[in-house]
């Protein structure tokens, strides 16, 4: 099984309008027959929101290369939650400053993957949605790093990639929320992505970022794509 990777992210106008930075982060990797992508989505009322999220990916890729597939759920969460609040301790930085979500997939090249989600957003598959946490109110403060205190505040799974599953999108609530199909969604970014290179895919969905068709939109968006060919 070969495996290729786009993200692709973009600042919202509520930031662009406010002088902020871009609080989301996406990151990918892959070796040794396994792979990772995360995408993190930093609270915008947190200060260093932007921060948060991209610890979280870059730790989170690194703590799942560094560890053993099999490591058990509570153990996963626990070093990466861990090691964050070590990076933002080292820096002085208070963790209810720097507030994320987190999506997280890890597999490996014989199909088998797992998912770890904690806050808002969707990872979705051309077939399924794998994960979802949505809620009934209208505050993006719901859970993440710097708020989650137990292990139940994530939602977790682990499964094999079903007959004509071919990839899978990890997406941000600026992203998720503004679409009713996730599925329709995700098979049709997966479809366009086989036949294009990684380069060119990303171009057009900075594109389709740029010009998002929901009026009024605010929010930052960040997508990581996952290209799962035989």
């Amino acid at each position: 099984m070969s495996i290729k990777f786009v993200t692709a992210t973009l600042i919202g106008p509520a930031h662009i309008e406010q002088q902020r930075s871009n609080q989301d982060a996406a990151k990918c990797k892959i070796s040794n027959g396994f792979w990772v992508a995360a995408v993190a989505d930093g609270m915008g009322s947190r200060k260093l929101s932007d921060i948060g999220s991209k610890l979280a990916v870059n730790i989170a890729i690194d703590v799942c290369m560094r560890s053993a597939f099999d490591i058990s759920d509570k153990e996963l969460v626990t070093l990466i939650y861990s090691n964050w609040l070590c990076e933002l301790k080292a820096s002085d930085i208070s963790s209810n400053d720097a507030v994320t979500t987190l999506l997280l997939t890890w597999g490996n090249n014989k199909g088998q993957f797992r998912y770890f989600q904690v806050g808002d957003g969707e990872i979705v598959s051309n077939l399924r949605q794998l994960s979802s946490n949505e809620t009934d109110t209208f505050s993006n403060e719901t859970t993440g790093l710097g708020i989650s205190k137990k292990l139940s505040d994530w939602l977790i799974g682990s499964t094999c990639l079903a007959e004509g599953e071919k990839g899978i999108t990890l997406m941000t609530d600026g992203i998720s929320e503004d679409i009713d199909d996730h599925v329709g969604f995700s098979s049709s970014v997966i479809s366009n992505a086989k036949s294009k290179s990684c380069r060119t895919l990303k171009k057009k969905l900075m594109t389709l970022l740029k010009a998002w068709p929901t009026p009024n939109h605010t929010d930052d968006k960040t997508i990581a794509v996952v290209i799962l060919n035989d």
